[in-house]
């Protein structure tokens, strides 16, 4: 080896230097900090885990549309109807028509707006039911004709509480249903047109 070579590794060896050992004094202190940052990163991680993970509980609560349903049971052919209610938080629409040709039923389509203080009176009401404690309690004969009626709370993402009343059945809770809603569809004023549930016999 030359001797220019010998003079520059010992010049690049005296720059490389280690680190001076810790003292007795700085040792707890730079063991306390790593103690600090590894909680931090752990709860940093479980945070994004249970991001990632964990899910939460959603009330289905959010209701879009409130309907009531009614079906004539054993009558006349041309007197049975088939009538919808459908309430949203903008509108009132009506759904009525017979179930034969030559029907004697005002049927037709109507649609008129809607008192919003009560309808968002009744969607709070009904927001609060926990339809999973509402049981059907369908008969062990149940009896022939009747009509049906039907009640139907529907929810964001596709979700619904229904409860159907074929003749004879009943439901456990059902009342928290049935009767904000029977007390707003009696409360509604229809269109002239749309009031009679028969057509008047042409004079």
């Amino acid at each position: 080896m030359e001797t220019g070579e010998r003079v520059s590794m010992s010049k690049m060896a005296q720059m490389v230097t280690c680190p001076a050992p810790l003292s007795k004094r700085e040792l707890p202190t730079l063991l306390t900090l790593r103690g600090k940052v590894r909680s931090r990163l752990l709860v940093i991680l479980a945070a994004l885990v249970c991001v990632a993970g964990c899910t939460t509980a959603e009330p289905m609560n959010n209701i879009t549309q409130v309907s009531y349903t009614s079906d004539a049971g054993t009558i006349l052919p041309e007197l049975q109807w088939h009538e919808q209610i459908s309430i949203t938080r903008s509108k009132v629409s009506l759904t009525r028509n017979g179930r034969v040709a030559d029907t004697r039923v005002n049927a037709g389509s109507w649609e008129f707006a809607a008192d919003e203080r009560k309808v968002q009176a009744l969607f709070e009401q009904l927001a609060t039911i926990d339809c999973a404690a509402i049981k059907r309690v369908a008969p062990d004969d149940p009896p022939d004709g009747g009509s049906t009626e039907s009640y139907t709370i529907a929810y964001e993402r596709g979700k619904e509480c229904l409860l159907v009343y074929d003749p004879g059945t009943t439901y456990t809770n059902g009342e928290l249903v049935v009767k904000p809603i029977q007390a707003f569809t009696r409360s509604l004023v229809l269109p002239a047109d749309a009031a009679p549930r028969y057509a008047l016999p042409s004079p």
